[in-house]
C-alpha cells in the first residue's frame, strides 16, 4: 500500500493554477482525457500513482503543465482543467440580453399567424416571393 506524504503547499497550487491557466482549451481537454481513467481507478480505490514521476504536458501555443504523479497533484490539476473547462465561454454565442445578432447567427421570432410563419420560412430558405406554384 502507498502512502502519500506529498503536501502540496500554497506556493506550488499556485504554480500549477498559473500553468493550468496558461494551458490552451485543447490541451486541457488532451490532459483531461488522459487522466480520466487514473481518476476513475482512483475512485474505486486501485492507485496508480507514482510521487517520483513528473508528466509534462506542452500545449500547442508552448505552455508547459508539469505535475507530479501523486494523488494529491494530479486530482488539484484535473479539478483546476475541469473548472477552467466548464468556465470558458462560447465566443460564437452572444452573451444573455445582447439585442444585435452576431454576424452570420440567425435570430428566429415567435410567429402567431401562418402568414407569418410563411413569411419566416421564405425568409430562412432565401426564397424571393416566387415560390413554388401550389
Amino acid at each position: 500500500m502507498k502512502t502519500n506524504f506529498n503536501r502540496m503547499t500554497e506556493d506550488r497550487k499556485q504554480e500549477l493554477d498559473r500553468m493550468v491557466a496558461d494551458f490552451s482549451e485543447a490541451g486541457c481537454l488532451f490532459v483531461e482525457d488522459l487522466f480520466l481513467e487514473f481518476l476513475i481507478d482512483a475512485d474505486d480505490g486501485i492507485d496508480r500513482s507514482n510521487d517520483k514521476l513528473v508528466a509534462t504536458f506542452d500545449d500547442e501555443c508552448g505552455h508547459e503543465l508539469v505535475f507530479i504523479l501523486s494523488q494529491e497533484e494530479v486530482h488539484y490539476v484535473i479539478n483546476a482543467i475541469t473548472e477552467k473547462l466548464d468556465n470558458m465561454t462560447d465566443d460564437s454565442i452572444p452573451p444573455f440580453g445582447e439585442d444585435e445578432p452576431e454576424e452570420g447567427t440567425i435570430s428566429l421570432s415567435p410567429v402567431d399567424t401562418e402568414e407569418e410563419f410563411d413569411m419566416l420560412l421564405a425568409h430562412v430558405l432565401g426564397d424571393d416571393g416566387g415560390g413554388a406554384d401550389d
